[in-house]
């Protein structure tokens, strides 16, 4: 049998489709077919160990998912993902109500204003604060203590971790912290055409300098519209610009630790006046799109797959969606990953996502075995989720789907895996919110431990790796997501964290938005030239003086309240 490595696999993956790459292979085509009597799985997924309870414990739970279609004979209370809860735990989760998006929302404030909780749910932030200030949800402390397994403290970082703020007062806990999706979801990486950097010869910017350098020969050479592209929100969870205000050491819209401990708003960071200039530079020479203030994050985006830009910055989970639509549209076109550029004083930063948590939490006066067998349920997920291969649950390579047969694969001809009829994120929203499945079990390094696992598969020889492995590293996506989210974890030494944490004080419910409107516009402004730059020192004081300094106060007085 030849031997290709894995990082020969990804080149040619890279350019081609999934399905039907693996039979084009030499070590994967029809004599590994013929050798074998039937289509045989070569891997034995199996789960951790538990005590199952017999009879089955019940709990109630609100339920989502109301879009999904399920295949004929499933449904909400039955399908792989619910009953290997059920057939494995012995526990039953029951649907409290079925709603989604702002229906969900109302259902859940009509339960909190009648008293008539589920017994396990997850309140919004202010709806938390009002829970445990009315002493309506369950202290868990002592039964999280005693019964999160170390795997589970250690993962999520109990007790100190940011993530566990909203739950926690003082040093009593009322409710298990989770993030939603994994940490560092909207980290944004730069995106460079890396075909167009090699047919000028030029080498991957390093500096904010070299990067306006680089981009005024993307345009001057007609590689282009538009060097880099934006969209009307500065810093934003896609199509941002955030790492230029990262090069001078600040980051709109977050608040930032001083060195005695208080939080200031970055927004009016003399940084942002820097930042802002470079922006106005490459407006003024044509290096943006003349209205990029105008389009929202999904309108940027379609400039992107158009091939209007050669720069956008974005993040991780792109591979599968624009990137996709980008190569789709020119073939020849290639990304690289571009590092935040250093500024003036060799800063570089991007907008972090932070590791803000929320809460999964219990209504007063719930058995507490109920809360200890739904602890141990986590116990069992996160043992599971964290030594994936070593129980072979290939499901756990994007937010713990089950990987079942006949759901989100089947075999080819060839004996080899092929996309099955549900997709994984059809199948695994079954239950994505359901006891502690994704993402009620997650915690800040969620998929980077997943991520880290699979590169190494990229260096052994494809001989040695099973169906399953090798029907993921054939789909392009994966390789993407794989790199991009390996290089988003191996750079939060740049990330600018914000570090407001807290329930939403009445003052910025009172003044914030307001104040969003005056800095947006300012800023905008100053960058299409219809204000001079000096009128940042104007927005300042306009922004203390409408609302920012009583908000300042508030922030800080939360700040103080958390003690040292």
């Amino acid at each position: 049998m030849s031997h290709i490595s894995r990082r020969d696999f990804l080149k040619i993956v890279s350019t081609s489709t999934a399905t039907g790459i693996i039979a084009s292979l030499p070590q994967f085509g029809g004599s590994l077919a013929l050798a074998q009597a039937s289509c045989d799985m070569d891997w034995m997924p199996s789960y951790p160990s538990f005590d199952k309870y017999d009879p089955p414990i019940e709990i109630s739970m609100p339920w989502y998912g109301t879009s999904v279609t399920f295949q004929e004979g499933d449904g909400p209370t039955n399908n792989p993902m619910y009953n290997r809860i059920l057939d494995n735990l012995g526990l039953k989760y029951n649907p409290a109500w079925q709603a989604d998006g702002e229906a969900a929302t109302q259902r859940m404030a009509a339960a909190i204003a009648a008293g008539e909780l589920p017994d396990m749910f997850v309140p919004n932030a202010q709806q938390l604060a009002i829970l445990i200030e009315n002493d309506a949800i369950e202290d868990i402390t002592e039964i999280f203590e005693a019964t999160a397994s170390d795997l589970v403290k250690e993962k999520k970082q109990y007790p100190d971790g940011d993530n566990w703020i909203e739950v926690k007062r003082g040093d009593r806990i009322y409710g298990t912290a989770f993030t939603y999706g994994p940490g560092y979801n909207v980290d944004n990486l730069g995106y460079i055409r890396q075909d167009f950097l090699d047919q000028l010869g030029l080498p991957m910017p390093e500096t904010l300098d070299q990067l306006t350098e680089t981009l005024r020969a993307f345009n001057s050479n007609s590689l282009c519209q538009f060097g880099v592209n934006a969209c009307k929100n500065l810093v934003t969870w896609y199509q941002s610009l955030d790492p230029v205000f990262g090069a001078f050491g600040t980051m709109p819209g977050r608040w930032l630790e001083n060195e005695d401990g208080t939080l200031r708003y970055a927004s009016l960071d003399p940084g942002v006046k820097e930042a802002l200039a470079v922006l106005r530079t490459w407006y003024e020479e044509g290096l943006m799109d003349p209205d990029f203030y105008t389009y929202s994050e999904g309108d940027a985006a379609s400039g992107v797959a158009a091939g209007r830009h050669g720069l956008f910055f974005a993040p991780w989970w792109i591979g599968g969606g624009l990137v996709k639509d980008l190569y789709e549209q020119f073939p020849d076109a290639k990304l690289s990953i571009m590092p935040a550029p250093a500024g003036p004083d060799g800063k570089r930063g991007r907008a972090g996502s932070g590791t803000r948590g929320n809460g999964v939490v219990y209504r007063k006066g719930l058995d507490p075995k109920v809360i200890e067998a739904t602890i141990k349920e986590l116990n069992w997920q996160m043992e599971m989720h964290v030594n994936w291969e070593q129980y072979q649950q290939y499901g756990a390579s994007r937010n713990d789907h089950g990987f079942f047969e006949g759901y989100e694969w089947e075999f080819d001809e060839n004996c080899e895996l092929k996309p099955g009829p549900t997709s994984p994120a059809g199948e695994y929203s079954y239950m994505a919110y359901i006891g502690y499945n994704f993402s009620h079990n997650c915690y800040p390094d969620y998929q980077a431990d997943i991520f880290r696992d699979m590169a190494t598969w990229l260096d052994k020889p494809a001989e040695e790796l099973n169906k399953a492995q090798r029907y993921l590293l054939a789909n392009p996506v994966v390789l993407r997501e794989i790199e991009y989210y390996n290089a988003v974890f191996n750079s939060l030494d740049t990330a600018i964290v914000d570090r407001w944490l807290g329930p939403t004080p009445s003052s910025m419910a009172q003044y914030m938005t307001d104040l969003n409107t005056l800095e947006q516009s300012a800023f905008t402004e100053i960058i299409i030239g219809s204000r001079s730059l000096d009128d940042f020192d104007l927005f300042v004081s306009d922004w203390l003086a409408g609302g920012g300094e009583q908000i300042t106060a508030d922030v800080n007085a939360w700040k103080a309240s958390l003690g040292s």
